[in-house]
């Protein structure tokens, strides 16, 4: 039987009991209505799970206590950061959670030239909050320890200033990858900056920019595929490349070995 777990930044070693933040407080009383005694997972988002029982509830309230730390899901070895064109309502939630499960650790929304969501929906700060909250969720349902940070909407050029990244991809139309030669595979990096841009692409200006910046370009096939489907194909077409630790999958070497 899986564990309910629970999101609590402030958990340490030798701390107890641990008060939940309000959202997993409620989830906890309200949702899966647990009591004193309960067992239970926590996770501080940054990589350290425990095993723990509820400590006490009430009407506003949980808290839980640490019993022991556990070995949570494995990080990949490559730090990745998606840098996406924002997306509309749902859409951008799709990809935050699609790309938490798939174990980015940050993710970087981008007001590029071509995204159509008006500034006012994004400034004020409380779009950031809820795709951190999707983030949260999503580390919650698919075991991971980490919850990847949402950075404030920025532009391109800055967003890559800030990444400092290794290597810098370039989700583009496959036109535009082959008249380069963006075919070969791409060696495996300490770090990575995925970009992928919004509905209507990316603008000429914002190619030349990353290119010179050091981007390699790559596309994800033939075929139009939907913004909020994209980054879910370049992280798993980057992940059968890199392999999850670092190496190449055992599917991969022998295919190779085959050629």
């Amino acid at each position: 039987m899986t564990l309910p777990r629970f999101f609590a930044p402030d958990a340490r070693d030798g701390v107890a009991p641990i008060a939940l933040p309000d959202d997993e407080a409620h989830h906890l009383r309200q949702v899966l209505r647990l009591r004193p005694g309960a067992a239970v997972r926590v996770f501080d988002g940054a990589g350290a799970e425990w095993e723990a029982v509820v400590a006490s509830t009430s009407a506003q309230a949980a808290q839980v206590s640490l019993e022991r730390r556990v070995t949570p899901v494995r990080e990949p070895d490559v730090r990745v950061t998606l840098g996406i064109g924002v997306l509309k309502g749902d859409q951008m939630d799709a990809v935050v959670r699609d790309a938490t499960a798939l174990g980015v650790a940050a993710i970087a929304p981008l007001a590029t030239a071509h995204v159509t969501v008006p500034p006012r929906a994004w400034q004020r700060g409380a779009a950031v909050a809820r795709w951190q909250r999707v983030a949260v969720a999503s580390a919650k349902q698919c075991g991971r320890a980490v919850v990847p940070s949402v950075n404030a909407v920025a532009r391109l050029e800055d967003a890559i200033a800030s990444a400092g990244a290794e290597l810098i991809v370039l989700a583009v139309e496959p036109a535009r990858a082959q008249a380069r030669g963006a075919d070969a595979p791409l060696p495996r990096p300490a770090s990575a900056l995925l970009l992928v841009g919004p509905e209507g692409g990316w603008g000429a200006e914002e190619i030349a920019l990353a290119v010179a910046r050091g981007a390699r370009m790559m596309h994800l096939g033939p075929r139009t595929i939907r913004a909020e489907i994209a980054p879910t194909v370049l992280l798993s077409s980057l992940w059968t490349q890199w392999g999850w630790g670092g190496a190449p999958s055992a599917r991969r070497e022998r295919l190779e070995a085959r050629s």
